[in-house]
């Protein structure tokens, strides 16, 4: 049975064709075969460097969170709530005789807003992350070398 959304945005109304529907299912499905491959090919070696530096990226990354809020003078809250929104629908009748009804559907709304925060605070904080980043770079570093030694480059 074929699922038919009409989608209407301000006095417009769109209906997909049913190759575009096809096409989307088929483009999902192609795209997701050669990311799960990807995954599948790294060796120990790289799965071992990947995992040495895992903590010292998530510390570098909220670095770089913190200095740009800094920078800002205020943080970016994001607030992802659920809106329900009513569509037109065909074909969703009991046996899918290809009745029109309307049909609710879940949708996550992200919005972003400003917040003030302690500035202060904020600075604090880097200092923290950036001492734990020092931290993190030498045992990443002992971890890459402990890797390099258990896992051998093949020549």
């Amino acid at each position: 049975m074929l699922h038919v959304v009409l989608t209407f945005v301000g006095d417009k109304c769109h209906v997909p064709l049913a190759s575009q529907l096809e096409y989307y299912g088929l483009m999902r499905k192609i795209l997701i075969v050669p990311l799960l491959l990807l995954s599948a090919c790294a060796s120990p070696r790289e799965t071992c460097m990947q995992d040495a530096v895992k903590d010292l990226r998530i510390v570098q990354a909220l670095i770089a969170d913190t200095q740009a809020t800094i920078d800002r003078g205020y943080a970016i809250q994001t607030e992802t709530r659920t809106v329900i929104y009513t569509n037109f629908c065909v074909g969703t009748g009991i046996g899918g005789d290809g009745r029109f009804s309307f049909c609710n559907y879940p949708q996550p709304v992200t919005t972003k807003k400003p917040v003030a925060v302690d500035l202060d605070q904020e600075r604090r904080k880097l200092r923290s992350l950036k001492a734990k980043e020092t931290e993190l770079k030498r045992e990443s570093l002992l971890q890459q070398q402990r890797c390099e030694l258990e896992f051998p480059e093949a020549s």
